[in-house]
């Protein structure tokens, strides 16, 4: 590690120190100072855009926790011009949890009142009416309790809720119910899509009160399943669905954000900014300015060099990190941004010069490869098989090639056998595969599902391509791409 005694020494040891959390644990709370506010992740927190799909650490979880704080609320509803957010009691419905919480029913908890009622759309109802009783001063309800109540009562839910409305709609107040974490919903594909499907109906029939909304996180994988999707009127929910992404701009930002936490790197990041004049670079209080471009290139360019080389043709950092960091979807996680930057820190020898160096960050890369692959292991681990059978293969590569090479590694039967038949490991759009392993059709549905997580991609000329985030870790080759690092024998 660097010391702060080098001109960028503290800047150096701020970005060695970064905080890279795997996950935001369920009923984790966000301190307001932990965050930044990326400038197109407003549609994320508007009360009316119920449906938020994003791959795995691209912050679902983070914003769920994030809203149900209220002063990092009252910042939000200033940051994102959302002044309803002031105004706004946030619970969250749903969260994956194995723990109770005084309003978000356990995974368990779930599961049982699917064992007593048939009707998935009673068991949200039940949720929210807990919810709503506590607010109106009713006698509170368990899950259970408020279940045979509706059971029982088929217009009490309705009573409730519009009581409810009505009291907040006077005080000019209102509730937004949070759900994350859905695919822990069951042990199977059917039973999650049950549940999901009948909690995107709650949040459309909301969309009739004034005051009370949801808000609904899923993954990637979920929203690309047609079968999500098929009950009337899906099209109101589904279309006006928001994309959790992050722009290069904002991952610098969140960079440089990440950075001015350090008291002492701080003062040294600011007096770069000044002596480069691009002071409207720094995300101060966490205040996204993206948009001063110039400043920003800058001053990433001050703190690691102009080019990944001695000139251009190696690249020039700024665009060359975030675009080897990114998936087939040219997104890239922040966590995986974060880690890249992280790395190069510690890499030595340390420049003298710059707080990293483009050996550093070239390591860094391939280092967030595998941190990346290890993260997206743990909600797909269908993929592991599916990249494994691409080792030391050349990419891109023909769609016959690939199918071949899947066929040769029994990748399908790795996938589906009865003893890891989890949903961890099997596509929503593979789980009632039969036994017809060999099917060309079940080869373009695993290709489609490696798609929609953006792992794979299906170039124009219709050959198929690996993304450096992935192929680094995974031992797959490209001429004149980042170098695969050689294992450990």
């Amino acid at each position: 590690m660097s010391t702060p005694e080098l001109p960028f020494g503290a800047i150096r040891q701020a970005m060695a120190e970064f905080d890279l959390a795997p996950h935001i644990a369920p009923n984790t709370s966000i301190a307001p100072e932990q965050v930044f506010f990326p400038s197109g992740h407003r549609g994320v927190l508007d009360l009316n855009r119920p449906l938020v799909v994003g791959n795995r650490g691209v912050g679902k979880s983070f914003w769920t926790h994030a809203l149900s704080n209220k002063e990092l609320r009252d910042k939000l509803a200033d940051r994102y011009s959302l002044a309803q957010l002031k105004s706004t009691h946030v619970k969250i419905g749903f969260n994956g949890s194995d723990s109770l919480g005084e309003f978000t029913p356990a995974v368990d908890e779930v599961a049982h009142l699917a064992t007593l009622t048939s009707n998935p759309d009673l068991i949200w109802k039940a949720v929210l009416l807990r919810i709503a009783t506590s607010l109106t001063g009713e006698a509170n309800l368990s899950l259970e309790a408020a279940l045979n109540r509706l059971q029982s009562d088929s217009t009490y839910y309705s009573v409730i809720l519009s009581k409810l409305d009505q009291h907040l709609a006077e005080k000019k107040e209102y509730l937004l119910i949070v759900f994350d974490a859905l695919d822990r919903l069951g042990q199977d594909w059917e039973k999650i899509r049950q549940l999901s499907r009948a909690l995107l109906r709650l949040a459309i029939g909301l969309q009739s009160f004034r005051s009370i909304r949801a808000k609904i996180f899923i993954r990637v994988d979920q929203f690309s399943d047609p079968e999500l999707f098929k009950f009337p009127d899906s099209s109101k929910i589904k279309n006006d669905h928001v994309n959790l992404v992050w722009k290069s701009e904002e991952l610098y930002g969140l960079l440089l954000f990440e950075i001015l936490r350090s008291p002492s790197a701080r003062n040294q990041l600011t007096d770069v900014a000044k002596s480069l004049n691009a002071v409207a670079a720094l995300p101060l209080n966490g205040v996204d300015v993206s948009n001063h471009l110039d400043s920003q290139r800058l001053l990433v360019e001050a703190l690691a060099g102009e080019f990944m080389g001695s000139d251009k043709k190696r690249g020039q950092v700024y665009t060359w990190v975030p675009l080897h960091l990114s998936d087939a979807a040219s997104t890239c996680s922040p966590r995986t941004f974060l880690t890249a930057w992280n790395k190069a820190a510690v890499h030595t020898p340390a420049p003298e010069h710059r707080a990293v160096d483009h050996l550093g960050l070239q390591e860094g890369v391939r280092l967030a490869s595998n941190v990346r692959l290890n993260e997206l292991y743990e909600d797909y681990d269908w993929i592991r098989p599916s990249l494994k059978a691409l080792q030391q293969q050349f990419v891109p590569m023909p769609r016959e090639q690939l199918f071949e090479l899947w066929q040769q590694g029994e990748v399908l039967k790795a996938i589906t056998n009865s003893e890891s038949a989890q949903i961890q490991r099997i596509p929503s759009n593979l789980s009632e595969v039969g036994s017809n392993l060999t099917n060309v059709d079940t080869y373009d549905a695993l290709l489609r599902a490696m798609e929609t997580v953006a792992v794979l991609e299906v170039r124009g000329n219709g050959k198929i391509d690996v993304p450096d985030i992935f192929r680094v870790d995974a031992g797959i080759l490209r001429r004149g791409g980042v170098a695969v690092p050689k294992r450990k024998k």
